[in-house]
């Protein structure tokens, strides 16, 4: 397909560039969820990733002129349309509105996860320093992390994950976007971002052992 920008009529079946910007528009408007390029190409089959993101620049450079109170942003390996910051804690007051609150030894287990998987329950209460059967479980019940594999290790134990749920919460379009441990203040001798973090698809949550 060949996208005519600043065009406002169809060459024969061609979709303009202005076509293309206002069905995308609806798509992310109507999208509970982040959509990945994959997912979009399979709607307009005929608009190329370059199109799409040239789009998406474009939607972004609309809204910041006319002051809009979104922008596209990008996801979870997806984009998706968010309430900028300065207006996010106004949204939140909205019944509908879910948030997800965590307590601290929870939010302690998910950075932990966060920073260092792929990694077993051993090696989460070896640096927490106590039992994580339950704070594991309620990340799992969350859709926070995920069981990506086995350690090859005597009883295989389970080896834990952040999710693209994990993703869409806080902000994230990769796990290389974490903040630095230094700006969080955590300890970088016990915990170190992975070189290669895992990106797969979420596979089906299992639980954890009550061991």
């Amino acid at each position: 397909m060949v996208f005519h920008n600043g065009a406002h009529r169809k060459l024969g079946n061609v979709m303009t560039f202005e076509e293309l910007q206002r069905t995308l528009e609806a798509l992310l408007f109507t999208a509970s969820r982040p959509l990945t390029l994959k997912q979009l190409a399979a709607i307009l089959p005929d608009a190329g990733a370059s199109d799409l993101r040239r789009a998406v620049e474009a939607l972004n450079q609309v809204y910041a002129s006319s002051e809009r109170v979104f922008r596209i942003e990008q996801v979870a390996g997806g984009v998706q349309m968010r309430t900028i910051a300065e207006y996010r804690s106004w949204v939140q007051k909205l019944e509908e509105v879910k948030t997800i609150k965590l307590s601290m030894p929870v939010l302690e287990t998910l950075a932990i996860v966060a920073y260092k998987q792929p990694i077993t329950r051993a090696s989460v209460e070896f640096i927490r320093g106590v039992d994580s059967s339950h704070t594991l479980r309620t990340l799992m019940q969350r859709r926070l992390i995920r069981i990506v594999g086995r350690e090859m290790l005597p009883g295989r134990p389970s080896l834990y994950g952040t999710t693209r749920t994990f993703l869409e919460v806080f902000g994230l379009s990769h796990l290389k976007h974490l903040p630095n441990l230094q700006e969080l203040g955590m300890d970088t001798a016990q915990l170190e971002l992975p070189l290669d973090p895992p990106d797969a698809p979420d596979a089906p949550e299992e639980a954890p052992s009550q061991k």
